[in-house]
């Protein structure tokens, strides 16, 4: 395994999140499509949090990579977290929680403007709608890039959530050209719909490119390739090392190289799908980072998954790593059974 100083540093959004309950019927009436993260202005932001101002919310750490970062340190990994916050009651929050769970700090905090926001609007069959604004995220330059501690890392993870301000863009495209020049691993996650549908050719480009290790959805795949998801995963493989197609509750793909492999989901009680994406992709990080095969690294990333949506927001035990353990030894159990 790699001697490197830091496993995995990712820059991202770090944000707030705010997680309300809500009727299918409530997101028709805002005009909100079910499912998708919609970018707004910190004018609409506020509107909807006026509209829901009596309605109870579950406060949490949030952002894509952020929540990767989290699940990886609680894990055991050492691993490090980039991006902005605003000099604001929860930007210091989110700096105590990253202090807390010890990983190292490559955040930066905005003299102007406020730490990012998403409202998760979860509906009665568990799916989550975000209505996000990211604040002082969007001042993230290149002049903030930890080019050394992406030197001191086994992998630097980026998501598709960076592609929005041009400062921003500038930013991702400066960190993977230092990753390569440093041969640092590249994770890229999709994220969502609402990006791929923006910047479809730009990520196509970039997976052919810069790309180790990608994440998709089905539906982030089906719109980058236009093929369903066992073909998307024999198109992206062409382009990446390690491909991954999440098909929800069904399970997902898994392919390097000539091993493609299918990973089935444990049927648990959804309570809340909010982060169950990067939950998996951190599971499956750590899988790799502890040498696992292709199969167990997917039974670690549906693990964490599984764990997340069982609960409002995304909350991670404290004891994940010893479960995940115990996970994987009762299904070697069975297997030799």
């Amino acid at each position: 395994m790699s001697k490197r100083e830091i496993k995995a540093l990712a820059i991202c959004n770090v944000l707030k999140d705010l997680i309300i309950q809500v009727s299918d019927q409530e997101l028709q009436e805002l005009g909100l499509t079910k499912g998708m993260m919609h970018l707004v202005s910190e004018a609409e932001q506020q509107k909807l949090l006026d509209h829901f101002a009596n309605r109870e919310k579950t406060v949490e750490m949030g952002g894509s990579g952020a929540n990767m970062i989290r699940t990886l340190a609680i894990l055991g990994q050492n691993v490090s977290q980039a991006g902005m916050v605003g000099q604001d009651e929860y930007g210091q929050l989110c700096l105590e929680r990253v202090k807390e769970l010890g990983i190292k700090n490559n955040i930066q905090q905005h003299t102007e403007g406020s730490t990012g926001t998403s409202i998760i609007l979860v509906s009665p069959d568990g799916e989550r709608t975000m209505h996000t604004c990211l604040g002082s995220s969007r001042a993230y330059t290149t002049e903030d890039i930890p080019v050394a501690d992406i030197g001191a890392s086994d992998y630097l993870i980026v998501t598709g959530y960076q592609w929005d301000t041009e400062n921003q863009i500038k930013a991702i495209k400066h960190a993977v050209d230092v990753a390569h020049e440093k041969n640092t691993k590249i994770v890229f996650d999709l994220s969502d719909p609402f990006c791929v549908d923006r910047h479809r050719e730009t990520f196509l480009d970039l997976l052919k490119d810069s790309v180790d290790v990608v994440f998709a959805n089905r539906k982030e795949a089906e719109m980058l390739t236009g093929k369903g998801p066992e073909e998307s995963l024999e198109e992206l493989s062409k382009l990446s090392e390690i491909v991954v197609v999440k098909c929800g509750s069904k399970g997902s793909w898994i392919q390097s190289g000539n091993e493609k492999v299918f990973v089935p989901c444990n049927d648990v009680d959804v309570v809340d799908t909010t982060a169950a994406g990067d939950m998996y992709a951190g599971g499956f990080l750590f899988g790799l980072l502890s040498g696992k095969s292709l199969e167990d690294c997917g039974k670690v990333a549906n693990y964490c998954a599984e764990t997340v949506i069982q609960n409002i927001g995304a909350r991670i035990p404290e004891d994940l790593h010893a479960q995940i353990e115990s996970y994987l030894a009762q299904e070697a159990e069975m297997q030799v059974a």
